[in-house]
């Protein structure tokens, strides 16, 4: 009962969200573009979460195609034993943008992966470095994505996200 009334309050603020980062989208180019993703770890959590992206393009205020991401994951991982298990992750990277003259763009980059769990009442917190790699297209009113990552730590995760992204 808990995971779905998790689900439902995920699924609840992302149908709220959604409106909102659409209509920003046709009103401001600020460089910051937000939305929602859905992630599968293969890794040592082996779950799928949902959760949120945000980015900001660098670009407009240096030479190089340069973009900061930020993403939170919530995982619905199965209960161990009769306790509840709670995951969810926090990632802050940098992305480098290659440049094409096509309508997608391949990214490439690292940073800083930040797992909290929570089994039975007893919490831990690591951090791990991320390596992601991905691509965004661009379809004019929205970007969706996918990216691979790969942050070594414990737990080790191995994910891959796919998403959309609104400009705000």
């Amino acid at each position: 009962m808990k995971r779905f009334a998790s689900l439902a309050a995920v699924a609840f603020a992302l149908t709220i969200a959604f409106p909102y980062t659409a209509q920003a989208q046709t009103e401001s180019n600020s460089g910051f573009e937000i939305g929602p993703r859905v992630t599968i770890d293969v890794g040592d959590i082996e779950e799928f979460a949902l959760g949120g992206n945000v980015r900001y393009d660098l670009s407009q205020d240096v030479e190089e195609p340069v973009q900061l991401a930020g993403a939170f994951d919530y995982y619905f991982a199965d209960d161990q034993g009769g306790a509840d298990v709670t995951i969810y992750t926090i990632d802050l990277n940098a992305h480098y943008i290659f440049p094409t003259e096509e309508t997608f763009s391949p990214y490439a980059g690292g940073g800083l992966g930040i797992t909290s769990s929570e089994v039975g009442g007893i919490s831990d917190t690591d951090t791990g470095l991320n390596l992601v790699g991905g691509v965004e297209f661009d379809t004019g009113s929205f970007q969706p994505f996918v990216q691979g990552q790969v942050t070594i730590g414990n737990p080790d995760r191995i994910g891959i996200t796919g998403g959309l992204l609104f400009a705000l």
